[in-house]
Protein backbone atom coordinates (compact mmCIF):
# COMPACT_ATOMS: atom_id res chain seq x y z
CA UNK A 1 0.00 0.00 0.00
CA UNK A 2 1.33 3.35 -1.01
CA UNK A 3 0.65 6.53 0.84
CA UNK A 4 0.39 9.86 -0.90
CA UNK A 5 0.85 13.12 0.86
CA UNK A 6 -2.08 15.47 1.03
CA UNK A 7 -1.45 18.91 -0.35
CA UNK A 8 -3.60 21.98 0.08
CA UNK A 9 -4.32 24.20 -2.88
CA UNK A 10 -4.58 27.24 -0.62
CA UNK A 11 -1.45 29.26 0.06
CA UNK A 12 -0.09 29.16 3.56
CA UNK A 13 -1.23 32.04 5.78
CA UNK A 14 1.23 34.88 5.90
CA UNK A 15 2.13 36.58 9.10
CA UNK A 16 2.33 40.32 8.55
CA UNK A 17 3.54 42.13 11.68
CA UNK A 18 1.95 45.43 10.63
CA UNK A 19 -1.49 43.76 10.49
CA UNK A 20 -1.54 42.81 14.16
CA UNK A 21 -4.01 44.34 16.61
CA UNK A 22 -1.56 47.01 17.78
CA UNK A 23 -1.27 48.46 14.30
CA UNK A 24 -4.95 48.33 13.27
CA UNK A 25 -7.20 51.35 13.88
CA UNK A 26 -9.51 51.01 16.87
CA UNK A 27 -13.01 49.76 16.19
CA UNK A 28 -15.81 52.26 16.56
CA UNK A 29 -17.74 50.62 19.34
CA UNK A 30 -19.46 52.10 22.32
CA UNK A 31 -16.58 50.95 24.50
CA UNK A 32 -14.05 52.98 22.52
CA UNK A 33 -16.18 56.07 21.79
CA UNK A 34 -15.89 59.01 24.10
CA UNK A 35 -19.08 60.82 24.96
CA UNK A 36 -19.24 64.39 23.72
CA UNK A 37 -21.22 67.10 25.42
CA UNK A 38 -22.13 70.62 24.58
CA UNK A 39 -23.26 73.17 27.12
CA UNK A 40 -24.66 76.62 26.66
CA UNK A 41 -24.18 79.39 29.17
CA UNK A 42 -26.02 82.34 27.64
CA UNK A 43 -29.23 82.86 25.71
CA UNK A 44 -29.72 85.77 23.34
CA UNK A 45 -33.24 87.08 22.82
CA UNK A 46 -33.95 89.21 19.74
CA UNK A 47 -36.94 91.56 19.73
CA UNK A 48 -38.75 92.38 16.48
CA UNK A 49 -41.51 94.81 15.61
CA UNK A 50 -44.73 93.68 13.95
CA UNK A 51 -44.76 93.78 10.16
CA UNK A 52 -47.13 92.83 7.39
CA UNK A 53 -46.55 89.56 5.61
CA UNK A 54 -44.10 87.00 6.77
CA UNK A 55 -44.62 83.29 6.46
CA UNK A 56 -47.78 83.18 8.58
CA UNK A 57 -50.86 83.67 6.42
CA UNK A 58 -54.03 83.18 8.46
CA UNK A 59 -56.50 80.58 7.27
CA UNK A 60 -59.40 82.97 7.79
CA UNK A 61 -59.71 86.56 6.62
CA UNK A 62 -57.50 89.49 7.53
CA UNK A 63 -53.93 90.56 6.92
CA UNK A 64 -51.01 88.23 7.60
CA UNK A 65 -48.89 89.31 10.56
CA UNK A 66 -45.19 88.71 10.66
CA UNK A 67 -41.99 90.07 12.12
CA UNK A 68 -39.96 92.98 10.83
CA UNK A 69 -36.86 92.14 8.78
CA UNK A 70 -34.44 93.49 11.38
CA UNK A 71 -34.56 93.28 15.14
CA UNK A 72 -35.04 96.39 17.26
CA UNK A 73 -33.11 95.22 20.31
CA UNK A 74 -31.51 92.19 21.88
CA UNK A 75 -30.83 90.92 25.37
CA UNK A 76 -28.32 88.36 26.61
CA UNK A 77 -29.11 86.32 29.71
CA UNK A 78 -27.16 83.83 31.77
CA UNK A 79 -29.07 80.58 31.44
CA UNK A 80 -28.21 79.16 34.84
CA UNK A 81 -29.10 82.26 36.83
CA UNK A 82 -32.60 82.53 35.38
CA UNK A 83 -34.05 79.06 35.26
CA UNK A 84 -37.77 79.58 34.87
CA UNK A 85 -40.07 76.63 35.10
CA UNK A 86 -43.15 77.41 33.09
CA UNK A 87 -45.80 75.14 31.81
CA UNK A 88 -46.57 75.05 28.11
CA UNK A 89 -49.08 77.61 26.91
CA UNK A 90 -51.32 77.74 23.90
CA UNK A 91 -50.58 80.22 21.15
CA UNK A 92 -53.15 83.00 20.97
CA UNK A 93 -54.79 83.61 17.62
CA UNK A 94 -55.81 87.14 16.70
CA UNK A 95 -58.94 87.90 14.71
CA UNK A 96 -58.78 90.07 11.58
CA UNK A 97 -59.69 93.31 13.41
CA UNK A 98 -56.91 92.83 15.97
CA UNK A 99 -54.41 92.12 13.18
CA UNK A 100 -55.42 95.31 11.36
CA UNK A 101 -55.03 97.31 14.57
CA UNK A 102 -51.57 95.83 15.18
CA UNK A 103 -50.45 96.94 11.73
CA UNK A 104 -51.93 100.42 12.17
CA UNK A 105 -50.11 100.78 15.51
CA UNK A 106 -46.93 99.66 13.73
CA UNK A 107 -47.22 102.67 11.40
CA UNK A 108 -49.10 101.26 8.40
CA UNK A 109 -51.75 103.43 6.78
CA UNK A 110 -55.25 102.06 6.18
CA UNK A 111 -54.45 101.74 2.49
CA UNK A 112 -51.32 99.69 3.24
CA UNK A 113 -53.29 97.46 5.63
CA UNK A 114 -55.90 96.95 2.89
CA UNK A 115 -53.13 95.98 0.44
CA UNK A 116 -51.84 93.44 2.98
CA UNK A 117 -55.38 92.04 3.25
CA UNK A 118 -55.62 91.69 -0.55
CA UNK A 119 -52.22 89.97 -0.60
CA UNK A 120 -53.44 87.53 2.06
CA UNK A 121 -56.60 86.83 0.04
CA UNK A 122 -54.49 86.10 -3.05
CA UNK A 123 -52.28 83.68 -1.11
CA UNK A 124 -55.30 81.89 0.40
CA UNK A 125 -56.91 81.52 -3.06
CA UNK A 126 -53.66 80.10 -4.42
CA UNK A 127 -53.52 77.58 -1.58
CA UNK A 128 -57.11 76.49 -2.20
CA UNK A 129 -56.41 76.02 -5.92
CA UNK A 130 -53.33 73.94 -5.09
CA UNK A 131 -55.36 71.74 -2.74
CA UNK A 132 -58.05 71.27 -5.39
CA UNK A 133 -55.43 70.31 -7.99
CA UNK A 134 -53.93 67.83 -5.52
CA UNK A 135 -57.33 66.23 -4.93
CA UNK A 136 -57.96 65.94 -8.69
CA UNK A 137 -54.54 64.26 -9.22
CA UNK A 138 -55.24 61.64 -6.54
Amino acid sequence: MTTTALTWHVPAPMFLPWKTAEFLPPLATSATKHSKRITFTTATTYFFDVDCGGSAVPSDDGPPLGLAKTHTSLECHDIYSQVLITRPRRVRRYDHVERMLFLQHAGYSRKQVAMCCFEGITIRKSRLESKEEEIVED
